[in-house]
Order: structure tokens, then C-alpha cells, then sequence
């Protein structure tokens, strides 16, 4: 910018010093002619000035609408640079989050049978903590996410730990929760953590390390620290019996079998002798509630228009129209209902999904449940190296997507949002 500037003054200048030489060489011609005409000669130099000085003034606006172009810049990359810091992008935070990182890995190896400790501790600070964030959210209140399937998980596994921690350490009386049900809480809660959970986290884009955002590690924490926990009960069970003796009695972990004596397949309700059929009860003591709330209240919460076309003025969001809005909605339109993108985009943009939309994906959200129970819970229990892979996979993911999001930060969101910005002026720039 600044050589164009210098060439546009000289090139005024030029004209100016031409026109002057113009009148020298007129001048040194007629220097005896009497008809020389002085008054030509002072109009082309004023003239030439008259050029100049719009030349200069011309050159100040354009910095002047430079300068306002900066300023621009500057405010928007500003406000990314805020909108970061006020999600947690700090010094402090990166620094907390890297520290329990290491510290939850290094009590994982070296004390495995500690870390349901830190599974109740740490889950009781980021539970409520993500809640006060969701409660806040804009535009909409995201607090119903909470009903979801990997929440409601973590609040049973926490109370159920958090209630044998009363019996055991509180009240003294470890019998006040029988043998039957600790047996039958625990074959549940071992299905659901390494076969959904541990498919989640695979699944999942969101499921990412990001050490300085505490809401991103909050789901990365229910996600993988319960199958973490899980692995610990599985196969370091004699070292957290003889360690809290009070608290876990675990003397049904040798005769636990995790497919009914019926065989793998079975009606739901039934093989509650085993894990998966203690699990599928657990889903669907969740899956049955949840359809009926979202039948009854949830699917028209967040919708823009009523079904009379009038703005609804929606406050709810819920998991299921979030999940649509990322693209579900799409996928579902184009396999299971022959609709178009522009429909279905017309529908993200709305929150208007109907009953159909919403039966076919809690069918594949059961399906795919359900499935895990086999596909990676199964051979989680059978064996040890397994399961142990199936942590380090699903932490190399985890971290895979936070390093990723990292890249973004330093190397692509200041020139998004600053394109984003200016996308009219871009335009009308190649229009040109």
C-alpha cells in the first residue's frame, strides 16, 4: 500500500514538473516574441497545482479509509481474542488442565486402586460446574442436556459410589446395601462403561483434550473415566478390596459371567445373572423415560415456530435437536426419508424435526448401545490386554482431536473469523 502511495505521488508529480518544463520551453521559445501570452502560462502551472493538491487529498482519504480497515482488523481479532479468554484460554487453566492429565495417569498406573476416588472427587467438582455453564448458554439453555445417556451414567455411577462411601465410612453399616445389588449395580454400570461409553468416546467429535476449557474436559471425563475406573475394578479387584474393605466387598467378581447361562441373546428383563443383561435393563430404564419426556415436553422446546407459524420464542435446547443440527438431520433425510439437503437444512435452521426423524434416531441410538455391549464390552471382559488398548486407543483420539483443535487456534480462527467479517467487501471486491 505504502508503494502504491509513493507511486501515485510521483506520478502527480511528474505531470506537475511536466507541465511547468511545458511553460519553460514555450517561454525560452518566444522569449522576443511580444505575443507571448503570460496568462497561458500561469493557468497550465495552476492548473497542475489544482491536480496535485486533489492527488494529496485523495491519498489522505484512502489512508484515512486504510487506517479505518485496520482498525476493523483489529477490533475483530480483539473479540475472537476475549471470546477465547472467556471460555477458560488462559496461562492458569492450560497449566491446571495438563497437571490432573498426568496426575489421573500416573494414579492409574501406580495406584489403580485409588482412582475411584478421584473418579467421586473430580466428578463432583466438573458435574455441577458444567451445569452452571449449560444453565448460561446462549442462545439457548443447554441444562436438559443433562438428561442424556452418558450424563444420567455418571450421576448413577457417582451416587451409587458416593452411597456405598456413607454406608462404608459414615453410618459403619456396610450391609445396608446387600451382596444381590452391589453385584447387580456393578455388572450394569462394567456393561455400560466399557461397551457405550468406551463407543462414545469413538464416536463422538467432541470427545477431545483440551486441557485449558474445562467444559471440553468435562465430557473427555465422563466419557473416559469411567471405563479408566471400570479397568481398575476388573482387574486390580484384590488390591481395591484389601484397600477399602469397608466400602467394596467385590467377593462376587470370580463367579460374575457376562452373557446370561442362556446363551448371548435373550429378551430384555431377563439374564439378570449376567453383565450384559444387567446393562440392557439399565438402558432401557433410561431410553423408556427419556422418549417419553421428549414425546410429552422435549422435541417442541426448541423449536423457532409454533406449528401455526407464529415465533415460538424458544429457551430449551436438548441433545437430540443438537445432535440433528450437526448434520444427523442430513444423514437421516437422505437414507431413511428420501428428503432433500435444502429441506433438512430448512430444518436445522428451524429446530423443526418431526416424530419420525426422532424415532429413527433413538432406533440407532439403542442400536448402536446396545451393539457396544458386544462389540467392545464383550471382549473388554474377557481380556485384560484388550481393554487396556481400548483406553490407550480412545486417549490417543481424545488427544488426536484436542491437538487438532489447537492447530486451529494458531493457524486458522483469526483468518476465519476475520474472512467471515469482511466477506461483503471480498465480494464486492471480485465482482470488480
Amino acid at each position: 500500500v505504502a508503494s502504491r502511495n509513493m507511486n501515485l505521488i510521483q506520478c502527480y508529480v511528474s505531470a506537475l514538473y511536466s507541465s511547468a518544463k511545458a511553460g519553460e520551453y514555450h517561454l525560452d521559445d518566444t522569449l522576443d516574441d511580444s505575443s507571448y501570452d503570460l496568462m497561458s502560462m500561469s493557468a497550465g502551472a495552476g492548473a497542475a497545482m489544482t491536480k496535485f493538491k486533489t492527488s494529496v487529498n485523495s491519498i489522505r482519504g484512502y489512508k484515512k479509509g486504510e487506517a479505518e480497515t485496520i482498525r476493523r482488523v483489529l477490533d475483530e481479532i480483539e473479540v475472537v481474542s476475549v471470546k477465547r479468554m472467556s471460555e477458560g484460554f488462559n496461562e492458569f487453566n492450560f497449566s491446571v488442565g495438563v497437571f490432573n492429565c498426568l496426575f489421573i495417569a500416573y494414579m492409574f498406573g501406580a495406584y489403580p486402586e485409588h482412582l475411584w476416588l478421584i473418579y467421586l472427587v473430580e466428578g463432583s467438582y466438573f458435574l455441577p460446574r458444567k451445569f452452571l455453564t449449560m444453565w448460561s448458554a446462549q442462545p439457548l439453555n443447554q441444562a436438559l442436556y443433562y438428561l442424556d445417556f452418558c450424563w444420567c451414567m455418571n450421576f448413577t455411577a457417582i451416587f451409587i459410589i458416593g452411597l456405598l462411601v456413607f454406608f462404608g465410612l459414615v453410618v459403619q453399616d456396610d450391609g445396608m446395601v446387600s451382596n444381590l445389588a452391589r453385584e447387580a449395580f456393578f455388572n450394569a454400570l462394567m456393561g455400560v462403561a466399557c461397551g457405550s461409553l468406551i463407543g462414545a468416546n469413538i464416536v463422538l467429535p467432541f470427545v477431545a483434550c483440551l486441557f485449558h476449557d474445562v467444559n471440553t474436559m468435562t465430557g473427555l471425563f465422563i466419557h473416559l473415566m469411567p471405563p479408566m475406573v471400570m479397568y481398575t475394578f476388573m482387574w486390580h479387584a484384590e488390591d481395591i478390596r484389601s484397600t477399602w474393605p469397608e466400602i467394596f466387598h467385590l467377593t462376587y467378581m470370580d463367579k460374575i459371567h457376562y452373557f446370561p447361562e442362556s446363551g448371548p441373546f435373550f429378551a430384555p428383563g431377563s439374564g439378570l445373572d449376567s453383565v450384559v443383561g444387567n446393562a440392557v435393563v439399565l438402558y432401557l430404564l433410561w431410553w423408556l423415560p427419556y422418549v417419553c419426556f421428549m414425546l410429552l415436553f422435549g422435541i417442541d422446546l426448541p423449536k423457532k415456530f409454533k406449528y401455526d407459524g407464529t415465533p415460538n420464542n424458544p429457551k430449551w435446547d436438548t441433545v437430540f435437536h443438537s445432535t440433528m443440527r450437526q448434520g444427523t438431520c442430513i444423514l437421516i433425510g437422505k437414507v431413511f426419508r428420501g428428503r432433500s439437503k435444502r429441506d433438512s437444512l430448512q430444518q436445522m435452521e428451524e429446530n423443526n424435526f418431526d416424530l419420525i426423524d426422532f424415532f429413527i434416531y433413538m432406533a440407532l441410538h439403542m442400536v448402536a448401545a446396545l451393539s457396544s455391549f458386544y462389540v467392545i464390552g464383550y471382549p473388554c471382559f474377557e481380556r485384560q490386554e484388550f481393554h487396556l488398548f481400548m483406553l490407550v486407543f480412545v486417549a490417543w483420539l481424545a488427544v488426536t482431536r484436542g491437538a487438532s483443535r489447537y492447530t486451529y487456534y494458531t493457524t486458522k480462527m483469526y483468518s476465519r473469523a476475520l474472512r467471515k467479517e469482511f466477506a461483503g467487501v471480498l465480494d464486492e471486491t471480485k465482482q470488480k
